[in-house]
């Protein structure tokens, strides 16, 4: 089957047309304003270590903010308005981000620039989420697996092309200033078409939700009621808090510590998004034939192999490591991309999705905040080994890997144990009626 063919075959109508257009526009400005540009932006304000390894992972964290505006939202009967206002508002915020060197003194740059980007990447959050609540809304579950490959391959397309693109201009501008104000500005011009593609979305049928709860308790507790559901969101953060551990230091260690130039760092990135082009559709493929669980747990395996080949790369060998990692990282990502958004949508009810969606959401939230904390606070101790950090060049980053390897591989062999468990549980009780 052609990709034409499955094009047509899944984008079938107009509501699921605009997501897919939408989705490339999001990903041009999320790309451009986020990830190694914006460690890169707060490096030129004199961002250290563990803030830059933060802001590679800035949107999750900010995710747990919020879990308290989920009653308040839920009140919203039309996703469309609730997301378009979401969007604008993010945007802009964010676009604000490349202002602050200009406006504020070099001292208080920092200053102003941590407390921005929480505001703006919490909005970028509540909005993914609304935006999710709609799209789902249009998704028919036969073809989840294979519209949000298709959906994702676009998204991977245009990074790939913008880390080319990218890459060389700020290489070619030095990495200075002005590099990061053009960049911004195209970023901006991205925004502007994807608010007009969700202008020209239809809007879903008017939710009414069966109970909104309007105390922080209610609120939290509400989720954790389902334990299915709150099984597989633990999962899943502590699966982000333990790859973080090292993983949210990547691009400072290829940026500091290697001292790899932009186009360098670019061109692994599209090491890493490349092949995912091309594997995202094979794995929609999988997760619509043999399950969204099936794909998530063995992604997770893979993302192990990506972290234990991390830890090898050095000054004189990252050229050989660090392309095997990402390749294995492409295939991981691949998997886990369609696997647990359709495995969310899945296990979650009709009722109070924005409480349920918020509640995910904060929760790896914390994953990503503890993860780099905890990875910080590793780092720390490894630096005053001496004998470490003389046997092995920087080992202070290199042995993160290997923790985050270590810590993955026993996630994965005490979720096949719990599910061992209940599936006996579930045969015993059959084997009684």
């Amino acid at each position: 089957m052609t990709h034409e063919h499955v094009k047509e075959k899944v984008l079938d109508s107009r509501p699921r047309v605009c997501f897919f257009y939408q989705a490339g526009f999001t990903a041009a400005f999320t790309y451009l304003t986020s990830g190694v540009f914006l460690s890169g932006l707060a490096i030129l304000m004199g961002a250290g270590d563990v803030l830059t390894s933060y802001l590679s992972v800035i949107l999750n964290i900010c995710g747990v903010l919020i879990l308290a505006f989920s009653a308040f939202l839920e009140r919203f009967q039309s996703r469309k308005r609730l997301t378009i206002v979401l969007t604008a508002l993010s945007r802009a915020a964010t676009l604000f981000l490349v202002f602050i060197p200009v406006l504020a003194p070099k001292k208080l740059q920092l200053v102003f620039f941590v407390p921005a980007v929480v505001i703006a990447f919490a909005l970028q959050a509540q909005a993914a989420v609304v935006l999710n609540q709609w799209l789902v809304s249009f998704t028919d579950k036969n073809k989840s697996g294979r519209y949000i490959s298709l959906r994702q391959t676009l998204v991977l397309t245009i990074t790939v092309v913008l880390s080319l693109v990218s890459g060389s201009w700020m290489d070619h501008m030095n990495g200075g200033y002005m590099g990061f104000a053009l960049l911004f500005a195209a970023a901006g011009l991205m925004s502007v078409f994807e608010i007009l593609i969700l202008l020209r979305t239809p809007d879903s049928e008017p939710l009414q939700p069966k109970a909104v709860h309007s105390r922080f308790k209610d609120i939290a507790v509400l989720p954790l009621r389902d334990r299915r559901y709150a099984g597989f969101v633990a999962y899943i953060m502590v699966f982000y808090l333990l790859l973080y551990i090292s993983d949210s230091f990547t691009t400072v260690y290829m940026l500091k510590y290697l001292a790899l130039p932009y186009r360098t760092v670019t061109v692994m990135s599209m090491v890493m998004s490349l092949p995912q082009v091309f594997l995202l559709g094979a794995w929609g493929k999988i997760s619509d034939r043999k399950g969204h669980e099936f794909v998530l747990k063995t992604s997770l395996w893979l993302f192990a192999g990506e972290t234990f080949f991390l830890c090898f790369s050095s000054p004189k060998s990252w050229y050989v490591f660090i392309p095997l990692a990402f390749l294995i990282s492409a295939a991981a990502n691949a998997g886990f991309v369609v696997s647990v958004f359709n495995r969310r949508y899945e296990l979650m009810p009709k009722e109070n999705r924005i409480v349920y969606d918020n509640f995910y959401t904060a929760a790896i939230g914390i994953g990503f905040i503890l993860g780099p904390m905890l990875g910080g606070l590793i780092k720390s101790g490894l630096e005053t080994n001496t004998v470490l950090t003389r046997a092995i060049p920087f080992a202070n980053i290199r042995l993160l890997y290997l923790v985050s390897t270590i810590g993955i591989l026993l996630l994965q062999f005490f979720y096949y144990h719990v599910r061992r468990q209940q599936q006996k549980k579930i045969c015993a009780c059959c084997h009684k009626c």
